[in-house]
């Protein structure tokens, strides 16, 4: 049906190891844990996996402070568990990427143990120290995680530059060395069988050679979290970052593997995506305005026409609703199944490659938990004006069991109170649950020319209705319409450009469809096969 690759055509399912499926009972889900699994996800008909951090790490971020690239955190299993959980999940025709996380490394990590012991060491380079000014640190950068984003060292007198925890010091990429050693990095894991990376705040990976202090940016938080107080002009997006996003793309092609980008922004909103990708840049990177959009038919239009407008002719979109580090899209829009279902439309059927993130396609709300139930470091230190991702990172719920079928023991974070509801179990075989409208949608995405592989025009918002057009690319099959009721009432919407409704391929509602005119109920989505009025 296509020429296109796997990346453009299939749906990626985000895993976040610790909460998928725990195999050995200690509360924790592992890398056995997700193999175990296998056949689900190759059931629910994505096409790739992708694995939030396994690395070993004194998990001081939960994985995203890296001890060692090249091994895997007994938490999750061993190296051999990963290798075999690649090998079972390509015999099931599904790829495995892995959370690339490179603009930092642990403290534990044995290249800042070297960087650190002195002024003189071999790797003191590979980091960014420098001396303090006028008694306090070398410029007024701000940490993601809160106050400055550099600490002093004592043994050797000078601060080191953190964007996130003190345990996270960033690597210095201007060293040719640290680069070289990242690539090696990945060149090891293409030989292991991984399929890509999603690189974690690449953007972030070079700073302004002089350190400049960053612009002040007026900010009612800023008052109170410095990181949203300024412009982050200095600390990321340097002109050169595209020469070593260059190297990695060129090692990555020869190995037939993708890289996926993950952009860092004062607004978290990810605006500048649409700058990384290309020929010789990252093949994807994520753009998050439709998941930070209100549920409203002009919003999204927002949203998605902001990815869009952002990137270049030969740029590929990516279309995100939920991660480990945002509240769950169905609290966050609510309206229960009817806007579950809508929003896996909305998922599938634009034209890019969707992200899915465990229990999305359960309908998995956030969890609501108590201060002493927080882990996450910005939770605990920000609570209650921010309590943290933990909501979005509990265990997924195979059965209505009190543990959910997640664990034999006690899950590192407490379950949702829906338990029962929203299982796999509950939802399995059921026809218009939320786990098979998932199901129907992967399935109509590969098999229906337009949605696999077409070009989409006509995007629109009127009167409630979120609107577009997939037009298959020369195989002669009749273009695609999809239409979304974004209000909670009955709406009427009409076929545009002298069409007419062919055929309903998919609809999640109860509505209607005669000749031209599409009856929708609330929060209704349906996909419809165009022909000539």
């Amino acid at each position: 049906m296509s020429d296109l690759p796997w990346w453009k055509t299939g749906a990626v399912y985000q895993i976040y190891p610790r909460s998928f499926q725990d195999s050995d009972g200690d509360g924790i889900g592992d890398l056995r844990g997700i193999e175990r699994r296998l056949d689900y996800i190759a059931e629910l008909g994505v096409e790739a996996i992708w694995l939030s951090p396994v690395h070993p790490s004194p998990q001081a971020d939960f994985g995203y402070d890296v001890a060692d690239y090249l091994g895997v955190d007994p938490v999750f299993g061993s190296l051999d568990d990963l290798l075999r959980l690649i090998r079972e999940a390509h015999a099931r025709g599904l790829k495995v990427l892995l959370d690339g996380v490179f603009n930092h490394t642990s403290d534990q990590h044995a290249w800042f143990e070297d960087s650190r012991s002195s002024r003189t060491a071999s790797k003191r380079s590979w980091y960014i120290w420098r001396d303090g000014v006028n008694g306090g640190p070398p410029n007024n950068w701000a940490s993601t995680f809160g106050g400055s984003a550099w600490t002093l060292d004592p043994p050797t007198g000078q601060y080191y530059l953190h964007s996130f925890l003190p345990e996270q010091p960033d690597l210095n990429w201007r060293e040719p060395a640290v680069v070289d050693a990242v690539l090696d990095v990945l060149q090891v894991w293409f030989e292991r069988g991984v399929d890509g990376f999603r690189l974690d705040v690449f953007n972030c990976y070079l700073k302004d050679e002089a350190l400049r202090s960053n612009p002040r940016r007026w900010h009612p938080g800023g008052l109170f979290y410095g990181y949203i107080g300024q412009h982050h002009v200095h600390d990321r997006d340097q002109a050169d970052l595209r020469d070593v996003l260059g190297r990695m793309r060129s090692l990555a092609d020869a190995h037939g593997a993708v890289l996926v980008g993950e952009t860092l922004d004062e607004n978290f909103r990810y605006e500048k995506a649409g700058d990384y990708v290309g020929a010789q840049l990252l093949h994807m990177d994520f753009h998050f305005g439709l998941l930070h959009s209100r549920w409203t038919a002009d919003a999204l239009f927002k949203g998605i026409s902001a990815q869009l407008d952002r990137l270049p002719s030969d740029g590929w979109p990516t279309w995100v609703l939920s991660n480990h580090d945002f509240k769950r899209h169905p609290t966050r829009w609510g309206g229960g199944d009817a806007r579950a279902k809508a929003a896996a439309v909305l998922a599938t059927c634009l034209r890019g490659t969707p992200y899915l993130y465990y229990g999305e396609e359960l309908g998995m709300p956030e969890a609501r938990l108590r201060r002493s139930e927080i882990v996450d470091p910005p939770g605990k230190r920000f609570w209650p004006f921010f309590k943290g991702r933990d909501g979005a990172r509990t265990p997924m719920q195979w059965d209505g069991s009190p543990s959910g079928g997640f664990t034999g023991g006690r899950p590192w974070l407490p379950l949702g109170a829906d338990v029962a509801e929203r299982s796999v179990a509950s939802q399995e075989g059921v026809g218009r649950s939320v786990l098979e409208t998932y199901r129907s949608l992967l399935a109509l995405r590969l098999s229906c020319a337009p949605l696999a592989a077409g070009s989409q025009t006509s995007l629109s918002a009127r009167a409630g209705v979120l609107s577009w057009r997939r037009e298959a690319p020369q195989d002669g099959a009749a273009p695609v319409w999809v239409a979304m009721n974004c209000t909670g009432a009955e709406v009427s919407w009409t076929v545009p450009r002298g069409e007419t409704c062919a055929r309903v391929l998919f609809r999640t509602g109860t509505g209607s469809a005669e000749g031209k005119t599409v009856r929708l109920a609330a929060d209704e989505a349906v996909v419809l096969e165009s022909g000539p009025a």
